[in-house]
């Protein structure tokens, strides 16, 4: 092999290895802005979470829901129906989040996971019975996020993530810090 092929040939690997790593940062780039874009969707979404209201929906589904007699969805009460409404709707929301790749399953399964499947197991029946009367895929995120939990538990997450419990303070505690001899000492007076 002759100088010149040798030149040619090492110009074609550094030509071929540069565009690969241009290629790679330009992957991880558009992750990146993805990910920066998708955030304050996500923290309005956990803000939802947090709201009385919210809660106080939970509390019916957990609650009062599972003592209506199953029913389409769009046959129970307005007030029922507005409770599973909020709840259901949000879950399903995180579920489209996940399912399109916006966010990692990992965060929402890791923070929400427990959660969303129960919801799904308390809504089912309403919501399947809602499918039949209207041919509709009501709620199908939330019903896939619930799947993905028993496909990735939570614990498992937590473990990967390598969270811990904190436990309390330690048993030996830390001995008291001696007193300072620069404390000024009242002065009695002679």
């Amino acid at each position: 092999m002759d100088a010149k092929a040798a030149i040619s040939l090492i110009s074609i690997a550094i030509s071929v290895v540069s565009l690969i790593v241009s290629g790679t940062l330009a992957l991880r780039q558009t992750r990146t802005t993805m990910d920066g874009y998708a955030l304050p969707v996500v923290l309005q979404v956990f803000s939802r979470f947090r709201t009385q209201e919210f809660f106080d929906a939970q509390q019916f589904v957990f609650d009062e829901l599972p003592r209506q007699p199953v029913q389409p969805y769009t046959d129970l009460s307005l007030e029922a129906r507005s409770q599973v409404r909020m709840v259901g709707g949000l879950y399903d929301d995180l579920g489209k989040l996940v399912a399109h790749g916006i966010v990692k399953e990992e965060l929402i399964i890791g923070s929400n996971g427990p959660q969303a499947r129960r919801i799904w197991e308390t809504i089912e029946p309403f919501v399947r019975a809602e499918r039949e009367k209207r041919n509709s895929n009501l709620w199908i995120y939330l019903e896939d996020l619930a799947y993905r939990t028993t496909r990735k538990p939570p614990a498992a997450i937590h473990e990967k993530l390598k969270l811990h419990r904190y436990a309390g303070p330690t048993h030996t505690s830390l001995p008291a810090p001696p007193e300072s001899s620069a404390t000024p000492r009242p002065r009695t007076e002679q």
